[in-house]
């Protein structure tokens, strides 16, 4: 009983402890192991972790440098230029960092915020690294939140779902096969109706059959959020039936009891 309830101990707190990346993109460099020197010029790579949005769907992104809290991130030290084109061939960018933007330690991490070309934006944050050879200071509010003692970086976070709608409901993308649809909301045709007559001789499939394909290894993380399927583009009239209900049959054992109703 002992060794079931370790494991499950270690697996809670390995749950707890992973990053959670609700974008698609994940930064690789700097992590837990990295150390930079104030002052250097040096390069942050990220790659695609198979969420949503595609990385091909954001336009431009932001850097910055951070401390503090998960509750609280500091991030006000943009590093590199603000607002640079966003390429999904491109996965990495350098920049220099200011010796004068803190203390030296193992107690700064990076924030990613990429900017989605159809509205919305995802933030990502870096493990925590060091930082040696800084000439700043740290304020006081900095400091009591570095002491929370946070490991897992911040919580991620993606606005691109909660995007506007298309204009017309969807309808022009319900028109394009679900498989070839993109982003996390996805859009299905008006469910198809019975006829009034059976007009058919024989019988014949209506779509063609799906391929199937065996995973041989893990698959990608899930990118569909929400489906909406359209509504019926056509109104259901119902009328009461005014028809004079049917007697009920003669019962015998009711006969019986009216004779004696005087």
């Amino acid at each position: 009983m002992r060794y079931y309830t370790t494991i499950l101990a270690t697996f809670i707190i390995h749950f707890v402890l992973l990053p959670l990346s609700l974008a698609d993109v994940e930064i690789t460099t700097p992590n837990a192991n990295t150390k930079w020197a104030g002052g250097s010029t040096v390069e942050m790579k990220w790659k695609d972790n198979g969420g949503s949005p595609a990385l091909d769907e954001f336009s431009t992104f932001n850097v910055y440098l951070c401390w503090g809290s998960n509750d609280v991130p500091l991030c006000d030290q943009v590093l590199g230029p603000p607002g640079s084109i966003f390429s999904a061939s491109s996965t990495s960018t350098k920049f220099l960092i200011p010796a004068a933007a803190g203390e030296s330690g193992n107690v700064y991490f990076l924030k990613m915020e990429t900017v989605a070309a159809k509205g919305g934006f995802t933030v990502n944050y870096s493990p925590r690294f060091t930082l040696t050879s800084m000439t700043g200071t740290f304020l006081p509010a900095a400091v009591v939140e570095q002491k929370k003692g946070d490991i897992s970086p911040p919580q991620s976070q993606d606005t691109t779902k909660n995007s506007a709608a298309p204009a017309d409901g969807g309808k022009e993308e319900a028109k394009v096969p679900y498989t070839m649809q993109t982003g996390p909301t996805r859009y299905a045709p008006i469910q198809t109706q019975p006829g009034h007559k059976i007009t058919a001789q024989t019988r014949s499939r209506m779509f063609p059959t799906s391929a199937y394909t065996v995973f041989k290894t893990k698959g990608s993380n899930p990118v569909v959020q929400t489906t909406i399927t359209m509504s019926w583009d056509y109104k259901v009239t119902s009328l009461e039936n005014n028809a004079t209900p049917a007697p009920h049959p003669e019962d015998p054992m009711q006969r019986f009891l009216n004779r004696w109703k005087d």
